[in-house]
């Protein structure tokens, strides 16, 4: 009997047939063979067959002699037959990821071939690709290992060329030949740098360089003109301004175009100077710069910055320009400074050999700088070696922290080491990674410019900003990127994207921090646990403009550390005075929660537990509050009801951080928390973090096993088996010791999602009372589609509304083709658990395009995904409360039309010159498919939208670090 994948395809023969038509794609139907009502489809023109499991080729279908593409990929079909010759007309050829080890020479008999796409584990020799000059298209994805991509400089029609994962070290010389050349993508290979000859390619549209160890891009790549999309996800790119990389591809070509055009070198770096209180760093820096030495130096409170010129090691015509941050050694400043410990930064660690290494507290400082600057040097400095010598465990401490480049002995006192030390500190400062970069002259200009504004005052607008920067030659295309440069490199501060900080533009960050320290140093919120009033801050402030108050409120807030509270106002809780304390009631109130559902998770930290943890958090999820807390933890809940319990809890001592939460269903609301404490830890780049899930107990037993999360990950991902043995249970009498994988991590990791999904389904199809359960696990789901393209949405470029509903205008269902069919195009609001649709302003009207459709391909489904969840919140509600919880949401109806849009897709998206090999196939990163994706879906709502209403919707930063955009109702939640 025939399987139904197979009558299945006798069914669309069939129909193909009878309609003449020109397309008739069997993929995904675990086909064998082909059936014989294939020979009757003779108008078909594309035949589609990926994905089955055809041996060879069937000879059938070489009597559709009207065919022009042909797609095998995903099948292991060895060898094509000599009767494949028979397809005159082929123009397109896909035999991807096939056990085809060679290329057959009778392939460059098609002179009507234009697109070969090729690769997979097996095939090795494809020599026969020089004969094929008449080639528009050629896409290469993985090769075997002894595979050698032979020179195409010889192709004069080759316009689009991928060679992905083909091991290759550098772009071919040969491709800067190829004058037409549209489209360059050579992800996921090991090419450390890219030839200037690349400015050849004066018609290239698209560059695709992701996931390749490059540090650096020439600057001729800003030469082409051309070029609308550039793709540097996953490259390292040191000698570029991370500010600048992370806005985007299109970002970095316009400071690359910017650079060409009027480059200059600069020679400017950050000096940071730390360690504990009385140590000598403001001595040791008088001394660095030629000043006498001062024994009533007075301790500096907060952050002290001033310059320090050296001359360059080898160039010795060039000075370089050493901006030297001086931080305040007193612990209470530590949580304010860690914001601006940053890489590409010289750092000098300075302890007092008198007192010795421990009261020096080196690991703390040296666990600190490689959690928030991993990647900057360290020099050690040892001062007061006049009055005893440095004893100190170099070599171990160098073995547990490789930044350590050398220590150096010093006497403040008299001057001795300090010429070695600053010998040392010209040598690894010439080696900063931006020291000498060339920078477009008209942004240095602007900046100094900027720069020299502080003489005169503290702040400016930002109109005053933008006029300074075109006076100066900025484009205003670059003015947002410029002054968001400015801000990560300390010269200012402009938070753009918050609209309580962004009217003003602080031209002296040291004065805020100065201003910020006098609260921390204020006895009434000391007094008080970290009370802090406005009458308080009218006195401490008394010297600064009211609205200039306001904002440094603010900031603190920004930083994370203070919040106001939501029954009162003006009044904050500054967190880093908090009591160190546990309040009494704290442990009580969640223990009386203990038959309740939990969910738990530990981090432990290898090394010293940061400053800031979990103060930042405390802060960040204030929204949560229940008043209870402290220095090292604190007791939320999700609403006033207080239907969920969470507890967040540091221990310096273990070194760890627990979070858990109890409820009726406390999924969403610890997926809410955790992604704010992720997004704390995420602060801390080089802090090494290992996550723990305890063990759910056996037989109505209790135990205290601890799963590590990446190891329950990885067991999920190879799906050999979902049971996992406990080892503490293994070890005692209580009944089974196995616990299933899928339990452990339902709703924590992605790769649980369907389960989430598949639950969701179930009570609402079994239990519509449970209403809150139900959302519960929608949100989780929301919130897991979000993460997945998290580093996308920080783009400038791609970032605009996510979620819509698509649906045929004014009809029942989808044409045939799709393509051209006019549609409603709705925006929804992204709030995790309540998406709903938008205002009419937010309803679009347009057409199908192959472009647009082709690019959303791989993101549709996850999104629909998203909208099913939401969905059932409607039913449920309808029959418990009064009325609906949105006027506006989508139907069921919508959302199997786009069920059914979503099943058409595998063709459909084939007709798009958008898609790459990858993405079809499903190998490219979700993250690099949502870029493109984001951006097809920013260009299409610019055209229907070009004045940005959007249906309302806002563009929020929430507290876990998401950009959503949401309605007015759900916005003003996130800035309370």
């Amino acid at each position: 009997m025939a399987s139904r994948g197979f009558q299945e395809a006798q069914r669309r023969c069939v129909i193909a047939a009878r309609n003449g038509s020109s397309k008739l794609d069997l993929s995904n139907l675990g086909l064998t063979d082909l059936p014989r009502e294939i020979r009757t489809c003779t108008h078909v023109q594309t035949l589609i067959l990926i994905s089955n499991s055809l041996s060879e080729l069937p000879l059938e279908l070489c009597e559709l002699t009207t065919l022009k593409t042909l797609e095998l990929g995903r099948n292991p079909i060895s060898t094509i037959p000599q009767e494949i010759q028979q397809l005159a007309r082929l123009e397109r050829l896909d035999i991807w990821q096939t056990r085809i080890a060679k290329l057959p020479p009778f392939l460059t008999q098609f002179e009507s071939l234009q697109e070969l796409v090729i690769g997979g584990i097996y095939l090795e020799n494809i020599d026969v690709l020089q004969e094929l000059r008449h080639l528009h298209s050629l896409f290469v994805w993985r090769l075997g290992k002894n595979a050698i991509i032979p020179a195409l400089n010889q192709h004069p029609l080759l316009t689009r060329l991928q060679l992905g994962s083909v091991g290759l070290t550098e772009v071919p010389t040969w491709v800067f030949n190829l004058e037409k050349l549209r489209l360059l993508s050579v992800p996921q290979n090991q090419i450390g740098s890219i030839s200037a000859n690349i400015r050849a390619l004066i018609k290239l549209e698209k560059l695709d360089v992701s996931t390749n160890p490059l540090h650096d891009l020439p600057v001729e790549l800003g030469t082409l003109s051309a070029l609308e999309t550039l793709d540097v996800v996953n490259c390292p790119l040191t000698r570029i301004p991370p500010e600048i990389v992370s806005r985007g591809g299109m970002a970095v070509y316009a400071y690359l175009h910017d650079q060409y055009l009027n480059g200059t070198y600069q020679w400017v770096s950050k000096l940071l100077v730390v360690g504990e209180g009385g140590v000598g760093k403001t001595s040791l820096l008088r001394r660095l710069r030629g000043e006498e030495y001062d024994p009533s130096e007075s301790t500096t409170h907060g952050i002290a910055i001033e310059p320090l010129e050296a001359s360059h090691p080898q160039q010795t015509s060039v000075r370089m320009q050493l901006k030297t941050w001086d931080f305040g050694g007193q612990q209470i400043y530590h949580a304010t400074h860690q914001f601006f410990l940053t890489n590409r930064s010289l750092i000098l660690l300075v302890w007092n050999a008198r007192l010795g290494h421990e009261q020096g507290r080196l690991y703390y400082w040296l666990d600190t700088i490689r959690a928030r600057a991993p990647q900057s040097p360290v020099l050690l400095v040892a001062t007061h070696v006049d009055e005893r010598s440095a004893d100190l465990p170099l070599t171990d401490l160098r073995a547990r922290y490789p930044q350590i480049v050398a220590q150096y002995v010093v006497s403040n006192k008299t001057k001795d080491g300090i010429e070695p030390l600053r010998e040392a500190i010209r040598t690894e400062a010439a080696q900063l990674p931006l020291m000498g970069e060339r920078w477009p002259q008209t942004w240095l200009d602007a900046a100094d410019t900027i720069r020299a504004l502080v003489k005169e005052q503290t702040h400016i607008t930002p109109q005053k900003l933008w006029s300074v920067m075109r006076q100066n030659g900025v484009l205003e295309s670059r003015h947002q990127l410029l002054a968001g440069w400015l801000h990560e490199l300390g010269d200012v501060l402009f938070f753009q994207d918050n609209p309580e900080l962004e009217g003003v533009v602080l031209l002296d960050p040291h004065w805020a921090t100065e201003a910020i320290s006098r609260v921390l140093e204020l006895r009434d919120v000391i007094e008080q646990r970290g009370v802090f009033t406005r009458a308080a801050m009218n006195e401490v402030w008394a010297d600064i403009d009211p609205h200039l108050r306001d904002y440094l409120l603010r900031l603190m807030e920004q930083f994370d550390l203070s919040y106001r509270t939501d029954d009162n106002r003006d009044l904050s809780i500054v967190v880093e005075r908090l009591s160190h304390d546990a309040p009494p009631d704290m442990a009580e109130r969640f223990e009386a929660r203990l038959a309740q559902r939990e969910v738990r998770m530990r981090f432990q930290i290898d090394g010293t537990l940061p400053a800031g943890i979990p103060t930042w958090f405390i802060a960040r999820s204030h929204r949560f509050t229940t008043r209870t807390h402290f220095r090292r933890g604190a007791l939320f809940a999700d609403g006033p009801l207080e239907k969920h319990l969470a507890v967040v809890q540091a221990s310096p001592e273990s070194r760890t951080l627990d979070l858990a939460v109890r409820g009726p269903a406390p999924y969403a609301f610890f997926t809410l928390l955790r992604d704010g404490l992720e997004l704390t830890l995420a602060r801390f780049p080089g802090l090494p973090v290992t996550r723990f899930i305890p063990c759910p107990g056996h037989a109505g037993m209790p135990c205290h096993h601890e799963f590590k999360l990446e190891y329950l990950e990885k067991r999920l991902e190879k799906k050999k088996s979902y049971d996992i043995e406990c080892p503490e249970a293994a070890a005692g009498d209580v009944g089974d010791p196995m616990v299933d994988v899928r339990e452990l991590l339902f709703g924590l990791t992605s790769s649980t999602m369907d389960d989430v999904h598949r639950k969701v389904e179930e009570m609402v199809e079994n239990d519509r009372a449970q209403q809150e359960a139900i959302q519960s696990l929608a949100a989780v789901l929301q919130r897991n589609f979000y993460q997945l393209f998290r580093a996308m949405q920080r783009h400038e470029e791609t970032h605009c509304p996510s979620l819509f509903v698509l649906r045929p205008e004014g009809e029942k269902s989808w044409t045939q083709h799709v393509l051209g069919q006019s549609v409603d195009l709705h925006l929804v609001c992204e709030q995790p658990g309540e998406a709903h649709l938008t205002n009419e302003s937010g309803r679009y009207k347009t057409k199908i395009e192959a472009d647009w459709l082709g690019a959303i391909a791989p993101y549709l489904k996850q999104m629909l995904s998203i909208l099913k969840a939401a969905a059932p919140l409607v039913s449920a509600t309808a029959g418990y409360a009064a009325k609906p919880v949105f006027d506006a949401m989508f139907s069921s109806e919508d959302l199997a039309l786009m069920g059914a849009l979503a099943d058409k897709l595998p063709t459909i998206a084939l007709e798009s010159d958008t898609l790459s090999l990858a993405s079809r196939y499903g190998d490219e990163s979700f993250e690099r498919v949502e870029g493109a994706t984001l951006r097809q879906l920013r260009n299409l709502l610019d055209k229907l939208d070009p004045q940005h209403k959007w249906g309302g919707l806002q563009k929020v930063l929430t507290m876990e670090g998401d950009y959503l955009w949401l309605c007015e109702k759900h916005a003003a939640k996130h800035r309370m």
